[in-house]
């Protein structure tokens, strides 16, 4: 799209479409919010930014996550820093806090900036982001999802086979009761519940919690897991599918006198730093998350340099680390 273009839709001369990109006050409100909206339909960059795009290198690259208190993404970018930093390149990091509108305003100003590459974690693999980038024809690569679009480049975990890597290791528990607690719909977590589910010989028997998101949440819903799930007379293994959450469970499981691991089992999943040194060391399904960056990074350099090569396809095999919280 051209100002030219959005100028013929909206009914307007070009004149009028450049006053509202420059927020003159010599536009009506309504004709404005008409323009702007016409805009944001076809996710609209002006030409003369996108067009910068092919100039001289700025030596920086965004990174956009889900969440800046998820230590998972923190420590994506902390890999992913190290390599960009040492290629003489910087950093740019912003969260969509799981929230599309704001992921697409956040691409939109990265490629306003004239970044040199983008790595978006995105909240949806059908994302408007995605297609944006597609079409503005920046180096981008795709982290902690796989795109249904064949030809973009991403990485990310096999989270279905993390999901029957942990379904092993219950199946060997054996526990009366079991809980699987997840967060926010993204298929990371769909991968892990269906691999979960298929492998698991007790799913059917398996209680189910879910949107439960953060440390906090974590350590609220151990009260309530407790209460509505007598775990104080039935021996129990839960299936965490995030590591902050699994976390905050076993801190409040601790506090109102849950033995873990002898009554109450906890199993996470990513392997954050954090995981190994908790009060109770947690066992957790590794997403490899320092790789995650790393190689995030080196691939995005290359497609910046290379522009011509394939782009780059990684799904990275979990391993199940076996710690305190839950033991055969």
């Amino acid at each position: 799209m051209t100002i030219a273009d959005i100028a013929k839709e909206a009914g307007v001369s070009k004149a009028s479409v450049s006053r509202v990109l420059s927020n003159s006050p010599k536009v009506r409100p309504e004709l404005k919010e008409k323009i702007l909206q016409i805009m944001k339909y076809h996710s609209f960059v002006p030409n003369k930014l996108a067009q910068g795009l092919a100039g001289s290198s700025r030596n920086t690259v965004g990174i956009i996550i889900e969440e800046l208190s998820n230590f998972f993404f923190i420590e994506v970018a902390d890999g992913f820093d190290r390599i960009i930093s040492q290629a003489g390149y910087s950093m740019q990091i912003s969260s969509s806090k799981w929230n599309e509108e704001k992921e697409l305003e956040l691409v939109q100003q990265l490629i306003s900036s004239r970044v040199d590459g983008i790595i978006l974690s995105p909240v949806s693999d059908e994302s408007e982001s995605i297609r944006l980038l597609k079409d503005c024809d920046i180096p981008f690569l795709l982290i902690n999802i796989i795109p249904k679009t064949k030809g973009i480049a991403y990485i990310s975990c096999d989270n279905y086979a993390g999901g029957k890597l942990a379904a092993d290791y219950f199946n060997k528990m054996n526990r009366p009761l079991n809980i699987l607690i997840t967060g926010f719909p993204h298929q990371t977590i769909d991968y892990r519940v269906q691999g979960f589910r298929e492998k698991f010989s007790k799913w059917d028997s398996t209680i189910h919690y879910k949107n439960i998101n953060t440390f906090e949440q974590g350590y609220e819903i151990a009260s309530v897991l407790k209460t509505r799930n007598n775990l104080s007379e039935i021996k129990t293994a839960l299936f965490v599918t995030n590591d902050n959450v699994a976390i905050g469970v076993i801190k409040k499981l601790l506090e109102i006198g849950i033995s873990i691991p002898g009554q109450v089992s906890v199993m996470g999943y990513d392997d954050i730093k954090l995981s190994s040194f908790c009060r109770i060391p947690l066992t957790t399904i590794s997403q490899n998350i320092k790789d995650i960056g790393i190689i995030a990074a080196m691939e995005l350099l290359e497609m910046i340099h290379n522009p011509e090569k394939a782009k780059p396809e990684h799904k990275i095999a979990p391993r199940l680390v076996v710690r305190e919280s839950a033991v055969i």
